[in-house]
């Protein structure tokens, strides 16, 4: 198998379970051994990660974060590499210039999977970083799908169930408030529902609403394990 690298930190609940679910595809996959993986939890001081995932601001600050990290996962022989965070996606372009390994982006795989599900409106629950830097809004209608954002009071929803998930801070209320958003975005025509924020899919399994939920970590969680098993 090919050694996988994770630039994790953003939020450690997520590269846990990212870690933990790449563990479990590739047992199911049949392989008789553990797979080769290699994380670097990113040092972003929580001030940074606070301005950048929950306020929107600064986020050019993680740069140098990313890129040492990217460095540092080069120098340990990995073959490939992935960032299990949607909104530091805007940056893929200065980690990939970084190093000479691949970087798999969870932007492009789910591109990819939407259209291959010939998904042609899609609505997003995602930080507002990512909202307001059309990270998505770019390869999605490129592909031909359109996004619907939650309407303000939904995105305020959205944004103070990440903070809180960002904390390790978990309830029964945070899916039922993401569900009343999902069902708003339904009924302006979304085919689907996208969890375009990885801390999300934390929650995901409480979330109960008749249109499907397409959740992004689990794209790119089956993009790795493809990637680590491709002779």
């Amino acid at each position: 198998m090919k050694t996988i690298g994770i630039l994790g930190g953003v939020g450690p609940q997520t590269t846990a379970k990212v870690y933990l679910s790449i563990i479990k595809l590739i047992r199911e996959s049949g392989e008789e051994k553990y797979p080769p993986i290699v994380i670097y939890n990113l040092p972003f001081p929580f001030v940074i990660e606070h301005e950048a995932i929950v306020q929107g601001i600064n986020s050019e600050k993680m740069i140098p974060y990313l890129v040492d990290g990217a460095k540092i996962l080069e120098k340990s022989g990995v073959d490939f590499g992935i960032l299990p965070c949607n909104t530091l996606h805007k940056y893929m372009d200065e980690i990939r210039k970084t190093v000479k390994f691949p970087f798999i982006s969870i932007l492009e795989e789910t591109a990819l999977t939407l259209k291959d599900r010939k998904v042609k409106k899609v609505g997003i629950l995602a930080t507002e970083t990512t909202i307001e830097s059309k990270i998505y809004e770019d390869v999605l209608e490129n592909n031909g799908i359109n996004i619907l954002y939650p309407s303000k009071d939904g995105q305020n929803i959205v944004n103070n169930i990440i903070v809180e998930l960002l904390n390790e801070t978990k309830n029964n209320l945070q899916g039922e408030k993401l569900e009343s958003v999902c069902n708003a975005l339904h009924g302006r025509g979304a085919e689907i529902i996208l969890l375009a924020c990885t801390d999300l899919q934390l929650i995901a399994s409480d979330i109960k609403i008749s249109v499907p939920i397409v959740d992004t970590t689990e794209i790119l969680v089956n993009a790795s394990v493809r990637e680590m098993v491709k002779t």
